[in-house]
């Protein structure tokens, strides 16, 4: 019997929900799960494709319904796919494909401009058009260095939030300046509430605090947890790990920075998913204090309308325009050549063997969002240059600073 690749019915939640949580190793939904508020709202939200073999579901793939800021800061409609997974018995038979291809159709009907996601597994999405748009690290601070801020920090006071307040405060707070980068996403609700769990709930010594300027007004916030590690005949003082960070400036950032660096007993600071240009990083007196433990691969983007994106979002000034020819197996609309100035992006009609620059989808999804550079892609022989000098010129156009940064798991 075929496997039947369609939309997952309201009744099948459950199921889905099983298979794709047994497909990443993790335990199996539980009633209490399934009756958590946040849990029911995402997946009632979500695009949700599964397959079916038979009576029994075999496969998941979803989709969110994102808001993105792309370069510029124009924020337009993306497709957060989540919640991807194949069960064991099943895998390498088509199911992700069809899935997958099933996913990106049906969003593309949906008017999603791109695609983002984060993944498992480094060699699994590159053949249905994503690539690697930006990186995030996980850090380390060892503040009996000492580890100080020298770099010019906002004035202010800093407050520590009490539960009844948190969850408004910081929903207000990221709508107005958590969309900073390229890449940023709109929060739900429930998407707060799961990242705000800790700080809700009892089980951990987990704060939320929040940077006010000299007006009053809030300007920042950060969640982070305190706890003595497990030692045996050590003496080792506290560790913080911070599990959100953000500011409407670096000079902001850098005061909640300078608060966390100041908490007593504490020896080491921890920190996910850090940007690669943190403020942070450079605002110490001691850069070999800042240390960058492991590099992840945040976000992995896939153009869905390549002319609408690439519309969206502005370009730097640079020499003139590029020409840049794209293909793409799934969507045939996407097959054409853009040219791309200081001016923004229009399709022209210069056949791809004519164009400065040649891709696939993989590769302008790379680029779109100003954090992988077109040389590193020809490097990789993602981009193919046909004119001397057009990767050097779409990497002046293409290129945003601060660098492009999600922040949020989804």
């Amino acid at each position: 019997m075929p496997i039947e690749i369609r939309h997952t019915k309201p009744d099948e939640g459950r199921a889905a929900a099983d298979t794709f949580r047994a497909a990443l190793l993790s335990p199996l939904s539980t009633d209490a799960d399934w009756a958590n508020p946040v849990i029911a709202t995402s997946w009632a939200e979500q695009l949700s494709v599964s397959g079916w073999d038979g009576a029994q579901c075999v496969g998941h793939a979803g989709a969110f319904p994102l808001a993105t800021v792309v370069p510029g800061g124009a924020v337009v409609p993306a497709a957060g796919v989540s919640r991807v997974g194949v069960r064991q018995t099943h895998t390498r038979r088509g199911v992700l494909t069809g899935l997958m291809q099933r996913l990106l159709r049906d969003s593309a009907e949906q008017g999603k401009v791109f695609a983002t996601l984060r993944a498992s597994e480094a060699v699994i999405y590159n053949r249905f058009g994503f690539a690697v748009a930006n990186d995030t690290w996980s850090v380390e601070i060892d503040v009996r260095r000492p580890a100080r801020v020298v770099a010019p920090v906002a004035t202010g006071s800093i407050r520590i939030l009490d539960r009844p307040e948190t969850l408004a405060t910081i929903m207000a707070l990221h709508a107005r300046i958590g969309l900073d980068r390229p890449g940023a996403v709109v929060r739900a609700e429930w998407m707060h509430q799961r990242y705000l769990a800790d700080a809700l709930e009892l089980g951990k010594p987990t704060y939320v605090v929040v940077h006010s300027d000299v007006d009053g007004v809030d300007d920042g916030w950060a969640q982070y947890t305190v706890d003595w590690p497990d030692s045996f005949a050590q003496a080792t003082g506290g560790q913080c790990e911070i599990s959100e960070l953000w500011g409407a400036s670096p000079a902001v950032e850098l005061a909640l920075w300078q608060f966390i660096f100041g908490l007593d007993l504490v020896d080491r600071v921890r920190a996910l998913q850090r940007p690669t240009d943190d403020a942070v990083k450079f605002g110490l007196d001691n850069q070999r204090a800042y240390q960058s433990k492991q590099r992840d691969d945040e976000q992995w983007l896939r153009l869905i309308d390549v002319d609408a994106a690439l519309r969206a979002r502005t370009y730097n000034p640079g020499a003139g325009a590029v020409t840049v020819a794209v293909s793409d197996p799934l969507f045939p609309a996407n097959d054409g050549t853009w040219r791309i100035s200081a001016d923004g992006a229009e399709r022209v009609d210069t056949p791809a063997d004519a164009a400065a620059l040649t891709s696939g989808i993989s590769g302008i999804s790379a680029a779109y969002l100003g954090g992988t550079a077109w040389h590193d892609l020809l490097v990789a022989g993602q981009v193919h240059e046909q004119r001397p000098g057009a990767v050097a010129l779409a990497d002046v156009l293409f290129a945003s600073r601060p660098l492009p940064r999600c922040g949020s798991f989804f």
